[in-house]
């Protein structure tokens, strides 16, 4: 019985490789399509390689016989893609980018290595539901960003400026004010501060800023 199995099994992960190979690729273009359309650093072919590369290493790692370690070039697989994705992820002075490249980068990793067992269900299960998470999720997360922005503003105001101006013009655009920092001088006054809120009320306070006669310079 446990021979029959153990056929079974192998017949399943073996054979097929050419189709495996092309799902691979077209798995790979479709993941890597919205990364395109988006302009980020990783996109159409990037993914597509990447899909196919663990779809290959993935075979390689059955076709070579060894029963007993046939997970590990699947964990070297892992390894490899992980200095992949660290290589798209950028820090500017104050936010991350490229993170959600990153993890398609990872899941197209993965995504090839179910191809290259032969596990085709499971393989577009995925596919789907990453594009449902790129595309589907990306609407809920631009509400979220709209509903609750958050930005880092170093103002410099006159030395004459009243101060409850500010305060109270954040107040009536229903924005919330954290991290506050004043340094004064003989001259002038600079605030350092974050603020959160509507997209649309930031705007209107930065339209503010623009327009005020005590503000000597802006940065946001």
């Amino acid at each position: 019985m446990d021979t029959f199995l153990n056929i079974n099994a192998a017949h399943n992960i073996y054979g097929n490789e050419v189709l495996k190979l092309f799902l691979s690729v077209v798995a790979g273009c479709i993941l890597g399509l919205e990364r395109e359309i988006r302009g980020k650093s990783a996109g159409f072919r990037t993914l597509a390689l990447i899909c196919f590369g663990a779809t290959i290493f993935t075979i390689c790692s059955y076709l070579l016989g060894v029963e007993a370690n046939r997970d590990r070039i699947a964990a070297n697989i892992i390894t490899g893609i992980g200095f992949i994705g660290a290589g798209v992820i950028f820090r500017n002075t104050s936010s991350i980018s490229g993170i959600t490249t990153a993890a398609s980068i990872w899941v197209a990793a993965a995504i090839g290595m179910l191809l290259g067992t032969g596990e085709y269900l499971l393989a577009g299960i995925s596919l789907v539901f990453a594009l449902f998470i790129l595309y589907a999720l990306d609407f809920i997360q631009f509400w979220i960003d709209d509903k609750f922005a958050h930005r880092n503003y170093k103002i410099v105001f006159r030395k004459d400026c009243p101060e409850n101006s500010l305060y109270d013009h954040v107040k009536s655009l229903k924005l919330k004010l954290n991290n506050s920092k004043i340094l004064r001088t003989d001259k002038q006054i600079t605030l350092e501060f974050e603020i959160s809120g509507k997209e649309s009320n930031l705007s209107l306070f930065n339209q503010w800023l623009i327009e005020n006669q005590f503000v000597l310079s802006v940065d946001w």
